[in-house]
């Protein structure tokens, strides 16, 4: 039996390589051929892109994959990303309403949220910010990714250091509230042509900050290991022996001598004029080992042990 993990599909922009039924198909089949049994697929976030397309046009995009993962009728699991976030933020408002409607009037702060949601007629376990399970003694951890770098991360930082002088520490819940109005920001100006070019603007940024922090480090999964490592101990994860995640586009695997295996599930979707070394990927965890594979790529581009149990 195998678990399938996907990312970054972002439908309702033209960039989706899946917004045509013909590679949605080729891709269901490849899931069934190399695939193993699989009982269970995550969606690793940015499914649906809600920064640069009205909510309703990326929900009609998504329809047909949808309806494909519903015929296999097997366990769905989607975790948040942040052009989703907003699904998060839908979710905390209804939360808030059943509050003030039986009078508690207080603040909730949830490290993690698990909910069941219906998209296209198909019922998934959604979650946010990670997706946790053991399996055959290990621990698999699932994440986005938004979390580890780029103009966020060093926001954070900044307002870290701000706050250290003030005598106060930041928690990883001042890191959601901050996000959580950024994101929606965003949100609400998809229908402004305008802000959507400075979003993609900041976007490329982040990018060109996180490669100047990292050196001489090309590999995209390594440049990012010690932001990994610090996600997993902050938020008190630990221990974790697979580390899966999307964000970045940019697929890929790495491993340290005594951390978890960490692998990039890479994207469906072209990304900005900026060419990929190889465009739409996706997992495959099996019971020994994980594979890295490109849609209508025979042999996987990686395959590694998974970590002892």
């Amino acid at each position: 039996m195998s678990i399938i993990a996907i990312s970054d599909t972002h439908f309702g922009l033209s960039s989706s390589t899946l917004r045509q039924a013909k590679r949605v198909d080729f891709l269901i089949w490849e899931m069934w051929r190399y695939g193993d049994g699989c009982e269970e697929i995550v969606l690793l976030g940015d499914i649906l892109d809600l920064w640069r397309s009205r909510p309703e046009a990326a929900v009609r995009a998504s329809r047909y994959f949808f309806q494909k993962l519903s015929e296999l009728q097997m366990k769905i699991s989607y975790v948040i990303g942040n052009h989703d976030h907003h699904l998060t933020v839908m979710t905390k408002e209804s939360e808030l309403m059943e509050r003030i409607a039986r009078g508690d009037l207080f603040s909730v702060y949830t490290p993690n949220l698990s909910w069941s949601q219906s998209i296209n007629g198909l019922m998934m376990n959604m979650h946010y910010p990670t997706y946790s399970l053991r399996r055959k003694g290990r621990r698999y951890l699932f994440t986005h990714g938004h979390h580890l770098d780029g103009i966020q991360a060093h926001s954070f930082r900044l307002m870290k250091g701000m706050r250290k002088i003030c005598g106060k520490e930041m928690t990883p819940a001042d890191l959601e509230m901050m996000m959580a109005y950024t994101y929606e920001g965003i949100y609400r100006s998809s229908l402004f042509g305008g802000l959507v070019g400075l979003e993609e603007g900041l976007w490329k940024a982040s990018r060109l900050f996180d490669r100047m922090g990292s050196g001489l480090v090309r590999d995209p999964v390594k440049r990012q290991y010690r932001s990994i490592d610090r996600f997993i101990k902050d938020r008190g994860l630990s221990p974790v022996d697979l580390f899966v995640y999307g964000d970045t586009h940019r697929a890929g695997a790495y491993r340290s001598r005594d951390g978890p295996l960490a692998m990039n599930a890479g994207c469906f979707a072209r990304s900005n004029g900026r060419r990929l070394e190889t465009p739409n990927t996706y997992i495959v965890i099996s019971d020994d080992e994980i594979c890295l594979r490109e849609m209508g790529r025979r042999d996987p581009i990686r395959r590694l042990a998974l970590p002892g149990r």
